[in-house]
């Protein structure tokens, strides 16, 4: 045991979660960050359009290649947190309800 009582298995297992837990809220913050930079941006529209495409393009091969990476789910969900989505995508990736409708700003969108 070290000295917070716990083994060095279970201190690893929580530091991998402290970690993840850390990452997950810093991604929360870029996508904020990038959306409210498409919106105040001059061309920031265009440049948006273009991001979207990329990230689609990026999700095809994805799938194509690993359909089951943890990437495919990344891309679907900013794709969505970035409002590049419709109930009837052929995709089928949905809407997520917008902050102004009560979901935090942050997360997988998931």
């Amino acid at each position: 045991m070290d000295v917070i009582g716990t083994t060095p298995g279970e201190a690893s297992e929580k530091t991998m979660a402290d970690d993840t837990e850390r990452l997950g809220l810093l991604l929360g913050v870029f996508e904020l960050a990038l959306s409210r930079l498409f919106e105040v941006s001059p061309g920031g529209g265009q440049a948006r359009d273009l991001f979207v495409e990329d990230v689609r393009r990026l999700l095809a091969d994805t799938r194509e290649l690993q359909s089951d990476s943890p990437a495919v789910q990344t891309y679907e969900a900013l794709l969505r947190r970035l409002g590049a989505t419709s109930p009837g995508d052929a995709d089928g990736l949905g809407v997520v309800p917008t902050p102004e409708q009560g979901v935090p700003p942050v997360g997988s969108g998931v």
